[in-house]
């Protein structure tokens, strides 16, 4: 590919419900984030038959509250890229002690995550290490079957958006995901130097 055409992309790290408490990552710092970056394609955690459908219902919330909004009034394209509505917490573990670790990780998360506050510390390499480590130790707790589906899921999640790189070269792209994702997704999207380059979202 040209060096002229290389895609643009960044990553944006979202808290699902988090963003609806008091903190300065909120859903209006959110829709004012995405709106300033103005991408000319903003990938989103929906399937392709919600958003064909207009069925937000099974959306996480910053999807339906914060992203479909800035879309519906902006001249952004949302590119739908979920492979399926389940997210990372629909996997809970076996019951028992596991599903209790769950639990304590989850908490453990949201702690970091009220703590970091603000998108660029929640977009930086401290929470990224420590959202990495929390979410390697929730998925020691799940089933095979479990790590299988995720694994499965972040796949076909960066086909989908290295497919809309392919379908409109040399854009400007924001793919935004929840936090969980970053550790599994980026190493996928920067296997693919040859069509895009991967910037921090306030460079995008």
């Amino acid at each position: 590919m040209n060096a002229t055409n290389l895609t643009r992309l960044a990553v944006l790290g979202t808290l699902s419900d988090l963003h609806r408490e008091p903190i300065a990552y909120d859903l209006a710092c959110l829709r004012s984030l995405v709106v300033d970056l103005a991408p000319d394609l903003l990938c989103a955690e929906i399937t392709r038959e919600a958003w064909e459908d207009s069925d937000l219902s099974g959306a996480a919330l910053e999807v339906r509250e914060a992203l479909a909004p800035v879309v519906k009034a902006t001249d952004i394209v949302l590119v739908p890229v979920a492979p399926s509505p389940q997210q990372f917490t629909d996997f809970e573990g076996p019951p028992g002690w596991r599903r209790d670790l769950v639990s304590t990780f989850d908490r453990a998360l949201r702690w970091g995550q009220r703590r970091a506050d603000r998108p660029e510390a929640i977009n930086g390499t401290l929470f990224e290490l420590f959202c990495h480590a929390v979410c390697e130790l929730t998925e020691m707790t799940w089933t095979k079957e479990d790590r299988t589906t995720w694994e499965a899921q972040n796949d076909v999640l960066a086909e989908n958006i290295l497919e809309a790189v392919q379908r409109d070269e040399g854009r400007r792209v924001l793919v935004a995901v929840q936090c969980q994702r970053l550790h599994r997704l980026l190493p996928r999207l920067r296997a693919h130097a040859d069509l895009l380059e991967i910037v921090d979202y306030q460079e995008l």
